[in-house]
């Protein structure tokens, strides 16, 4: 048996659609269901994922409904839900005024629009999918059973070639039947590859032009102030594949982009609050390092000043919250501050001098931007916390793989008390963590403010100008850092 990995997508993506702006003068919507009389049926609208009911209908005993309001609804994508397994979508558009006939035994052929050019279209371009999708799935059947590589590859050129159909197909739709919505949802979909022409030099500047040709050109045929498109399925995917995949995960690039798609935003008030709600939340739930920047970018620039729906307890926390962030956010030269250092020799007396191991004045006054390092492991623990006992070993392992690598690390000891000296004395020389910089604050804990610390221990990374380049790491994320910095 011979098979192959080559596989085309388009029909596979395309056929998600196969199953279904205020304008004036209201709407009205008639529906003929035989199948359905004497039920009820919903009419809903897609609102990015979800789906929500907008209006319902009693079904008469002759199988026929019918929709009517006098406030039209926003344009896009909309359902008529029958209960489970029977429901069917359509485009709504600024003429709300049609009539659907549909009946059970196949909501795709027997669909049928009368007053609506854009539903008469979209019906003709499903049913299309579902007859290219049977001649796929044969194609599909003989390439499983091939049983030569010859037999294989005409298989493979039979299905590029119904690809290419399906393409040309599309775009003449999209092309024919420019100023409809219809042609706008198809446009909305299509994906842009980088013409061949311009794919020169190796494999992976190929690959790199592919990318920046993809990125450049992702809204070019989505646009993001169109309130219809948001009231489809597409839009929310679209929004968060860019964010998320597309735009390179720098915090820099992230707020560009951020920016970007808010002021496409601002044309409709529908979008601008779904955009900013969704970029906020998105960031908010982020769990990649760094794009806490990018959170409290919308947050100060947008939310806090235009999210008028949240409380004002919200908008408080979150100023709070942001003023505290601030002086830690990746790029930013890490806030200064006094340490007292201890010696190693000062843990071997005190192992046979209580008082030298509770003497709080002892050792060396420093500043961290004293310290000169080209790496800067800046460690913040205690002595008592659990998660420290396992994590304080672990890090001096990575501190002692690359301390002859100009790499220095601040173990900061954050109890300033006697007792928690004694603590801290005992934990040093029960575990032999002598050669990297014992150091703590032994008369404030202004550092505590400076560096947000809310729990531990807390590990940052700095460059040789103390800039942090990385925050919040575990000892093996720390090492994986350093290996491909110092290494690079």
């Amino acid at each position: 048996m011979v098979k192959t990995s080559k596989i085309v997508h388009f029909l596979t993506f395309a056929l998600i659609f196969l199953t279904g702006s205020s304008y004036a003068q209201g709407y009205e919507i008639k529906l003929k269901a035989p199948d359905f009389a004497g039920g009820e049926v919903i009419l809903a609208e897609y609102f990015t994922n979800r789906m929500v009911p907008k209006d319902t209908a009693q079904i008469s005993l002759k199988g026929e409904a019918v929709f009517k309001g006098e406030e039209p609804f926003d344009g896009g994508m909309y359902v008529m839900y029958f209960g489970s397994s029977y429901l069917f979508d359509f485009l709504m558009d600024r003429d709300q005024f049609f009539s659907v006939a549909t009946d059970s035994s196949d909501l795709v052929k027997h669909t049928v629009f009368s007053g609506s050019k854009d539903n008469q279209l979209f019906y003709s371009y499903k049913q299309y999918l579902a007859d290219q999708r049977k001649v796929q799935q044969q194609y599909e059947a003989q390439l499983a059973a091939a049983e030569t590589i010859s037999d294989s590859s005409w298989i493979n050129r039979k299905m590029e070639e119904l690809n290419e159909q399906m393409t040309a197909y599309i775009d003449g739709m999209i092309f024919n039947n420019r100023g409809t919505f219809f042609s706008t949802f198809l446009l909305a979909m299509k994906e842009h590859q980088a013409p061949e022409k311009i794919l020169k030099g190796t494999r992976r500047q190929q690959d790199s032009i592919r990318y920046v040709y993809y990125k450049d050109n992702y809204f070019n045929t989505f646009n993001v102030s169109d309130v219809r498109l948001l009231h489809t399925p597409l839009y929310e995917p679209k929004i968060k594949t860019y964010i998320n995949r597309v735009v390179p995960q720098h915090p820099d690039s992230l707020i560009a982009a951020v920016d970007m798609l808010i002021a496409q935003s601002r044309s409709e008030e529908t979008i601008f609050r779904y955009m900013l709600i969704t970029l906020f939340n998105n960031f908010a739930e982020s769990k990649l390092m760094g794009m806490d920047k990018v959170y409290f970018h919308i947050a100060e620039k947008y939310y806090i000043i235009e999210a008028t729906w949240s409380s004002e307890d919200f908008l408080n926390k979150l100023r709070d919250n942001l003023e505290k962030s601030k002086p830690t956010f990746i790029g930013n030269v890490a806030p200064d501050f006094e340490l007292k250092g201890l010696p190693a020799n000062h843990f071997h007396l005190a192992q046979m001098d209580t008082a030298i191991k509770s003497d709080p004045h002892v050792g060396f006054n420093f500043m961290l931007s004293d310290i000169p390092a080209e790496y800067t492991l800046l460690y913040f623990w205690e002595a008592d916390c659990g998660h420290c006992k396992k994590s304080t070993p672990a890090l001096y392992k990575v501190f002692e793989k690359y301390k002859d690598q100009e790499v220095q690390a601040m173990a900061v000891h954050v109890i300033n008390s006697v007792e928690g000296k004694v603590k801290w004395v005992d934990f040093v020389n029960e575990h032999g963590l002598y050669d990297w910089v014992n150091c703590w604050s032994p008369y404030d804990n202004e550092f505590r403010k400076q560096y947000n610390l809310q729990s531990f221990p807390q590990l940052f990374l700095l460059d040789k100008d103390k800039k942090i380049i990385a925050k919040q790491l575990t000892p093996e994320q720390a090492d994986d850092i350093l290996n491909r910095f110092l290494n690079n």
